[in-house]
This record gives C-alpha cells, sequence and structure tokens, in this order.
C-alpha cells in the first residue's frame, strides 16, 4: 500500500491499545495489531519466534555490556521478551502473569547498564502492568495508584530505566488519560502532569525516558491532541518546549503531530522528532542548555529515537512510500545511513530501523524480509581511515590510496568494497582483505584535492567515511630535450644494438626515459627499432634513430655493413 501515512506507522505510529510513543514500542505492538483479523554483531532470532508475516524478532535496547532486550512475536501473535547477551546467547521469558493471547504477552522496553530490563506486560484482560526484570531473571511486577482496570489501561509502559534503576514511563487512567510516573528502584512510585497537559479522553502527560541524573523527558498533549515537549528535572521542576518549526494538527487518535522527545542522554542532550505544518516528520537534537538543532536524512521522514553519551543518534527515516532505512548521526551532525541487506517492504511498511545506541556506538533494531517476518540485529561501529602516497604528487604519476576499516568487532569480511571518492564523484574502488582495501590512478588533475574513502557497511557493521585526504598534484617539470646513446652505432647485417635515452628537465634534473620514449627508424630497410630502443639490421646502409616523448625527440645514427 503506497500510502505515506501507513509509513509513518511503522516509522512513529501510536499503538490505539497502549499509546506507546516510542518508535519501538509503535512498531512492535501497532504492526502485529493491524496484521491479526529485518562476538560480532549479525542479525539474530530468538529461538521461539514466529516465522509468518508480521512476526519474528525485536531488539528493542542495548546497554553499555551490549546487551540487548526487545521482544518476539510466536507463531500465534502473542508478545515474550528476551535478553541477548554480548556473545549471542538468548533467553526468553515473560511476567508471570501475562496473557496468552492474541497480541497480548510481555513487552520489554529498556535495559541499564546492570542489565536491569524494565518494559510492561498485558494481562488475559488486556489491563497493562508494569514489571522490572532483575540480572538474575527475578521479575517484580507492579501497578500505578490511580491506574484504570478496564481493556487497555493500566501501566501503560515503563520506557525507560536509568543506572540508579528508576523507571519513568505512563499510566492510563479510567477515562482513558495518561499521566506520568517515576519508580525507584525500592518501588516508591511518584506520579506527575504537566500543567499544560490536556485533560480530555488520550490526552496526557507520557515520559519516555530517563537519564543518570534522574532527568526525564517527554512530551504532553494539549486540549487540542497536538503534542509538545517537556524536560522534568529531579526535583520535579517541568520545562515545556516545542522545535521552531513544529506544526500540524492534532489527532484525537493515532499518530501524534507536534514536538516528540524519545531519548535523553547523560548530558541532558535530547533527541526526538517533530512534525511541520504539512505533517512531515523530522528530527531533533535539544541542547542542555534549550537550544535545538533540527535535522534531516533524505527522504521525507526523519525520526531520531535513542541518543548516546557521546551525543550519537540513531533512528529511522522513510526513503520510499513502503521502505524505511537506518541512520546515525554524528554529535557533529555528520550522517551516516544504514540497511540490513535482505531488507524488503512490507504489507504495509518494511525495511530497517535502528531502535538503541549504546556507549561504545553499537546499534539495535529490527528489519523486516521480503516475507514480512522481522528479525534482531546488532551492528558494530566501524571506523575507515585513508593514506595516499606519494603525497604530494606530479601530474600524470601513479598515486595509490589505501584505506583501513577498523572495528571493536574485527575486520569486516574480505570481499567488501570500498569506494574511493573525490567529493561525490567515485574515482574508484578497492576489494577488503584483512580490513584494508587500496585503489591506484594517474590521472588526478593538477590541484589539490580532498579525497575521502567509503565503507557502505553490511548486516553486521555499521558503515563509515574516513576523514578527507587533501592530495596535493604538481605541475612536473617540462622535459626540454632527449640525448640518444650510442651517437653513432655500427653493426652489420641481422646484428642489433641497444639504444638508451636520457630526458633533460626544466629544473635541471634528468632520468632515464628509454622505456617511455617512442623509437623510430627513418629507414625501415636499413634497420628496424623497437620498443624500448632495440634496433636491428637488415641492409647495407643508414638510417636516423629518433626517441620521441610527447613534443620533444633526440637522434642518433645507425649504419649497417
Amino acid at each position: 500500500m503506497n500510502n505515506p501515512m501507513q509509513r509513518r506507522k511503522w516509522i512513529l505510529g501510536i499503538h490505539g491499545r497502549t499509546a506507546g510513543t516510542t518508535l519501538a514500542l509503535a512498531l512492535l505492538l501497532g504492526l502485529v495489531a493491524v496484521a491479526a483479523p529485518s562476538a560480532r554483531a549479525q542479525t539474530f532470532e530468538a529461538p521461539g519466534a514466529g516465522t509468518g508475516a508480521l512476526q519474528g524478532t525485536i531488539g528493542v535496547s542495548i546497554n553499555t555490556a551490549g546487551v540487548v532486550t526487545g521482544i518476539y512475536y510466536d507463531a500465534s501473535y502473542v508478545a515474550h521478551g528476551f535478553v541477548r547477551a554480548a556473545n549471542g546467547t538468548i533467553t526468553d521469558f515473560d511476567a508471570p502473569n501475562a496473557g496468552t493471547g492474541l497480541n497480548q504477552g510481555t513487552f520489554p522496553t529498556s535495559i541499564n547498564t546492570a542489565g536491569v530490563i524494565a518494559g510492561m506486560y498485558s494481562d488475559g484482560n488486556n489491563v497493562y502492568h508494569g514489571f522490572v526484570r532483575a540480572t538474575d531473571g527475578k521479575i517484580t511486577q507492579f501497578d500505578v495508584a490511580g491506574e484504570g482496570s478496564g481493556k487497555h489501561q493500566g501501566v501503560q509502559g515503563p520506557l525507560s530505566i536509568n543506572t540508579a534503576g528508576t523507571v519513568t514511563g505512563a499510566y492510563k487512567d479510567g477515562s482513558d488519560l495518561y499521566h506520568g510516573f517515576v519508580r525507584t528502584a525500592k518501588g516508591a512510585i511518584t506520579t506527575f502532569d504537566d500543567p499544560q497537559a490536556g485533560t480530555a479522553i488520550y490526552q496526557g502527560t507520557k515520559p519516555i525516558s530517563i537519564n543518570t541524573a534522574g532527568v526525564i523527558t517527554g512530551a504532553y498533549s494539549d486540549s487540542s491532541y497536538l503534542y509538545h515537549g517537556f524536560v522534568r528535572a529531579a526535583d520535579g521542576t517541568i520545562t515545556d518546549f516545542d522545535t521552531p518549526d513544529a506544526g500540524g494538527t492534532g489527532k484525537y487518535k493515532g499518530l501524534g503531530n507536534g514536538t516528540e522527545p524519545l531519548s535523553i542522554n547523560t548530558a541532558g542532550v535530547i533527541a526526538g522528532n517533530y512534525t511541520d505544518s504539512s505533517g512531515v516528520r523530522h528530527g531533533f537534537v535539544r541542547a542542555a542548555n534549550g537550544t535545538i538543532t533540527e535535522f534531516n536524512v533524505p527522504g521525507d521522514d526523519t525520526a531520531g529515537i535513542s541518543i548516546n553519551t557521546a551525543g550519537a543518534i540513531v533512528g529511522a527515516y522513510g526513503n520510499s512510500f513502503t521502505l524505511l532505512s537506518g541512520f546515525v548521526r554524528t554529535a557533529k551532525g555528520a550522517i551516516t545511513t544504514f540497511s540490513i541487506p535482505t531488507a524488503a517492504a512490507g504489507m504495509l511498511v518494511g525495511g530497517t530501523g535502528g531502535f538503541s545506541i549504546n556507549t561504545a556506538g553499537k546499534i539495535t533494531g529490527a528489519y523486516s524480509d521480503a516475507s514480512y517476518m522481522f528479525h534482531g540485529f546488532v551492528l558494530a561501529p566501524t571506523t575507515t581511515t585513508l593514506k595516499s602516497s606519494p603525497n604530494p604528487s606530479t601530474y600524470g604519476q601513479a598515486v595509490t590510496f589505501t584505506a583501513a576499516v577498523t572495528s571493536k568487532a574485527g575486520a569486516p569480511p574480505d570481499g567488501e568494497t570500498v569506494s574511493f571518492m573525490n567529493g561525490t564523484t567515485v574515482l574508484g574502488t578497492g576489494t577488503l582483505s584483512g580490513g584494508s582495501a587500496s585503489f591506484t590512478t594517474s590521472t588526478l588533475p593538477v590541484g589539490t584535492k580532498a579525497i575521502t574513502a567509503a565503507y557502505g557497511g553490511d548486516s553486521s557493521f555499521i558503515g563509515s567515511t574516513s576523514k578527507a585526504v587533501k592530495q596535493v598534484v604538481k605541475v612536473g617539470p617540462e622535459l626540454i630535450s632527449i640525448f640518444v646513446s650510442p651517437v653513432d652505432a655500427l653493426i652489420g647485417i641481422s646484428a642489433s644494438v641497444q639504444f638508451a635515452a636520457y630526458g633533460t628537465y626544466s629544473d635541471g634534473s634528468s632520468q632515464v626515459i628509454t622505456s617511455s620514449a617512442t623509437w623510430n627508424s627513418s629507414n625501415t630497410g636499413v634497420a628496424t627499432i623497437v620498443s624500448g630502443g632495440l634496433a636491428t639490421g637488415i641492409t647495407v646502409g643508414t638510417t636516423t634513430i629518433t626517441a620521441t616523448s610527447g613534443d620533444v625527440s633526440g637522434g642518433a645514427t645507425l649504419t649497417v655493413n
């Protein structure tokens, strides 16, 4: 279905039952509900995951140690939680009272540095509750005072857990109004509302992310169902904000328009997305001092989803009506896109989505294949460096560019390609071997060229581009004369003699040019000469032997007797 609204539901949809506002939660819950009547990093499957359309495995959150938590849907579209260790071992789990019906089950949403997981579960009556899973596997379930007990009410997702084990999230009351909460590691719960939040059905306050200092970011829906961002300090003070170009019309249910923060890092920097007045979604970064920078990846929808301590943001963007790709944006604004090679368009929308990035730059997320099945992945960051030799070079001289692609997960596989670029122009490509690839050219024009090497990445590694190497190509000294030796040569018929050519240049230098010069005999009936300067007598007589390079020539006399 080539419908932009359907594509945005995959990126930024808010499930009608749960009203979760993170991209990951929207993907996990929203698509399956619609369907009911994508050591070394690699793709992975939870052992119990179903293999049908809109079933499978989805990586949601990754911690500093590279441990991933996420969700898999079994063959009956029941959700289960899993933990994937850094070595690839997967352990699945369920909250004790999780329902086993269609679209019920266990939904982990965040993992902290210690490996403690927060999430929610849907019981057999489709009421939602929170849980925290300790590193030993013990699961503590909890509810928030004031939450509703009706269908799709309750704790609508502890969406984030920080290093101290403090959880933030939202709950829906009996009137289907959203409120925020903070739960300490000891279980004490504080509820809160943004003062500007609407008070009608499906309006209210929706915390999304909490950092190590206990600062929370999220969004509230106003009386017109338009979203606005907020920051809640550890002391409870709330500051509201909007991106400068945020717009659109609020909606009763479904997609949120306006400003939607999705993640906050240790420094208090926030990443998220907003819609403009035309309903197109863009990414943004809000510094701790309140300065907001908007950004876009080529495509018509951009969602910044997770930000790490270095300020790197991972997310997803739409580059066609039904296909998404992931991206990483550095703190300085450089954007690298990525897509799992086997990702494909889905029933409504498919492709690759990056949902979480850890301090080392590792990313977890999901992609959908051609059968509409979901697969988890972990991508390792790479670094590409570039060297050239010689530098400076002279015009026409062969220059070799060598790129090294490295990663903490090891070198990318041999045989993958590195492109060598002059601006946006591909000069040539090299093939990786042991993490290195080379390209040689002698056609660089005179001047200074900014050359880069770009590694495109694969299903295990994120692509990277090197810093530019300034290759200086100088005009070479001009050839002004050629001396041919011997000057006078005498040979017999069928005998041979080797001539040599010596070039003298405008800078006073000289060099042997025998192999590069063009050789000629003025009378091939007397003697012939081949490339490299070897002459052979044919019959008695005299001929002139000439060596030429460009417009410069030099000669000698050959006599055959």
